[in-house]
């Protein structure tokens, strides 16, 4: 199951699976068809990527866009796997639980899509940003998002796309998910970026027609009410994975770097907010874990068991942290494991394991983290306690944080007796 992975920026996408038909032979005008190929031309060129075979276009209306994303979604994000995504997002505390998954990434996508490229079918799908018709020319608004979906075309026949989108193993972990989609999606905003700026400096007012055409179509902002949390998380591959892109590109000064990192995909966040561990090839550690078998009753089942990594430990911390000092102290990440549960009544348990680059940056997440939980305290009306071997805030949920014996920081909610077995050293003084 690959389509609930989807992710929309303000009119660019890639949706990966599906079907629709490519558009007959004749329907386009010879000067609309005489412009793709001729956007097709520049993308190669600029991207120096060629393509196998030549890919098909579709002009789909938005009304069938909107209808092809609810019944993709209302079939494959199945009950039990929304419920998980959920679980997820629940834990790290960028949804709360209850959110209807399906129906929020319906809205969204619905709103924001103004173009695709269907891996399954090798089809681009070009939607035209006002009314239904694509007419004689496509508007600026409309060939940069050619561009971004042609891009995506170049990148499926040389390097197969359902390899980064979408396999069980991403499935299971969402930070590589993330970081391979980065890839993906960062490659093509790079390519998509250069033809803004050759048309902007062709023409000065041309950032004016891409905002008019944004506000005509209505997708210029995302929907008010998506959670902002989720909205980073959706902005993530393009954005940084813009950076990130450009940055492996630049270590070559050429596109067979890129190229390279298809063969080579990064594995973890930090690694696209942090280009330079990429290339310097470092990659998370393996974090082992006991089992927290002896804790669960037979009502709690194992939803995750991965890594959080340092996109989602970052987002974790912004819950009641500044930004700055959020990303500060997620920084440094080494590698986690994180463990999430649920019990028939929706409950989420969780537990995470951190280790880090260096013991500075340990002591660095342990003092925002205190700071964390009195934010935490005074939001929930909560109580901060001191054990032994940890510290926990009782609130809404408990939340403990202590140290292992080898200097890894643990962190618990809401599981103080998984605290009292596991932290065995004190990292800093009971109040």
């Amino acid at each position: 199951m690959k389509r609930w992975l989807m992710l929309a920026m303000a009119g660019v996408m890639l949706l990966s699976a599906g079907y629709m038909a490519a558009q007959e032979p004749g329907v386009i005008s010879p000067v609309l068809e005489a412009q793709m190929l001729e956007l097709d031309r520049w993308t190669e060129a600029a991207r120096d990527l060629t393509p196998e075979t030549a890919v098909p276009h579709d002009f789909p209306t938005r009304d069938e866009v909107r209808a092809y994303i609810r019944e993709t979604y209302e079939e494959e994000l199945t009950p039990e796997l929304a419920a998980r995504s959920l679980a997820f997002y629940n834990a790290v505390g960028m949804l709360p639980a209850g959110v209807d998954l399906t129906e929020l990434y319906i809205e969204v996508l619905g709103s924001q899509v103004a173009g695709f490229y269907d891996p399954d079918t090798g089809v681009m799908n070009v939607i035209p940003t006002v009314g239904d018709d694509p007419g004689e020319r496509l508007s600026l608004t409309e060939q940069i998002i050619y561009v971004h979906e042609y891009v995506h075309a170049l990148q499926d026949q040389a390097f197969d796309l359902d390899n980064f989108v979408g396999t069980d193993e991403l499935m299971d972990h969402p930070d590589r998910a993330l970081a391979s989609l980065a890839l993906v999606e960062g490659d093509a905003s790079a390519v998509m970026n250069l033809y803004t700026q050759r048309a902007a400096e062709a023409n000065p007012l041309a950032a004016l027609s891409l905002i008019t055409d944004g506000l005509a179509a209505g997708n210029l902002l995302p929907p008010g009410d998506i959670p902002a949390p989720l909205l980073r998380e959706l902005m993530f591959p393009y954005e940084t994975g813009l950076n990130f892109a450009l940055s492996v590109y630049q270590s070559a000064n050429s596109w067979d770097a890129v190229n390279a990192a298809f063969a080579n995909p990064p594995t973890t966040s930090e690694q696209i907010m942090h280009p330079d561990k990429y290339l310097a090839g470092e990659v998370g550690a393996e974090v082992e874990f006991v089992s927290m078998d002896e804790f669960m009753l037979d009502s709690w089942t194992q939803q995750w068991d991965t890594a959080l990594g340092e996109f989602y430990l970052g987002e974790h911390l912004r819950q009641h942290l500044p930004r700055a000092e959020a990303l500060a102290a997620a920084a440094g990440w080494g590698g986690d494991r994180f463990q999430v549960y649920t019990n028939t009544e929706g409950d989420v348990r969780w537990t995470l394991k951190l280790i880090w680059d260096t013991r500075n940056d340990s002591l660095e997440f342990v003092t925002a983290y205190d700071a964390w939980m009195r934010a935490y305290a005074e939001a929930n009306d909560g109580e901060i306690t001191f054990g032994v071997d940890y510290t926990c805030v009782i609130a809404a949920q408990t939340i403990c944080i202590g140290e292992d014996e080898e200097g890894d920081i643990i962190t618990a909610a809401p599981m103080p007796e998984i605290a009292h077995t596991q932290m065995d050293v004190q990292i800093r003084p009971a109040e």
